[in-house]
């Protein structure tokens, strides 16, 4: 199904700023477009998503090669196989509605995980944890990075936004993998998003050459701002 030309240039702008905020604080992208996506049309959610955050993650993956630790994301890419069959199954069985509200969860559970600066310990259990949650979340909304964020909040920034980026690569080619399994993600998602893409990679290369000039409180709290009126505004048109 073609998109709306304002429906296309609206979802547009909100891959263009999740992806600047992805890139410069590790995470975001799908907390910021996929409400956004939703409210302009469910169906953008989540199988075009998915492969937009795919496209922008191959940027971060290969940006970010040299500091991934693959023996610390193991545990967490393992257990996010069984999480992504989760996602899809909750695909086929839940409507709309209930999906907003997956959606509005995962994305306030990611906002309260940076304004409360909380941390669990990182280790094999909690990565398996984060990665199956991730894994049914990331699927079924698209937004899976709230419960890796949690493990991995205690470690330096340059840790966290390099394995972030390792792990988002490997877990959106997951996701989109069971998407197309599912039967959620074929031809006509793949029209829909690729107008996206390119949005999304200027987004990316656009944090690359600014963060020097951006205040990381202004992006930090600015981004928590943007994801809570987008929850509000996608549960009022849902559930209205």
């Amino acid at each position: 199904m073609e998109l709306d030309p304002q429906v296309l240039l609206l979802a547009a702008l909100a891959c263009f700023t999740g992806a600047y905020v992805q890139t410069a604080i590790g995470f975001g992208m799908a907390i910021i477009a996929a409400p956004l996506m939703f409210y302009l049309d469910p169906a953008l959610v989540p199988g075009p998503l998915s492969f937009v955050i795919l496209m922008m993650c191959l940027i971060n993956g290969w940006r970010f090669r040299k500091g991934l630790e693959l023996n610390l994301l193991a545990p967490a890419l393992l257990a996010r196989i069984p999480g992504s069959l989760v996602g899809v199954w909750l695909l086929g069985v839940m409507s709309q509605s209930w999906l907003a509200i997956l959606i509005a969860f995962t994305i306030m559970l990611g906002v309260l995980v940076r304004l409360c600066n909380l941390a669990l310990p990182t280790n094999g259990a909690t990565l398996s944890l984060g990665g199956f949650l991730s894994g049914v979340m990331g699927t079924s909304t698209t937004i899976g990075g709230p419960p890796m964020v949690l493990v991995l909040h205690g470690a330096d920034m340059h840790r966290i936004r390099a394995n972030l980026a390792g792990f988002f690569l490997v877990s959106s080619l997951m996701s989109v993998i069971a998407l197309i399994g599912g039967g959620y993600f074929g031809q006509a998602q793949l029209l829909q998003a690729a107008p996206l893409v390119p949005a999304a990679l200027l987004g990316n290369w656009l944090a690359v050459q600014t963060l020097h000039l951006v205040s990381r409180p202004v992006m930090h709290y600015g981004s928590l701002a943007l994801c809570t009126l987008a929850v509000i505004g996608m549960l009022i048109n849902t559930l209205s």
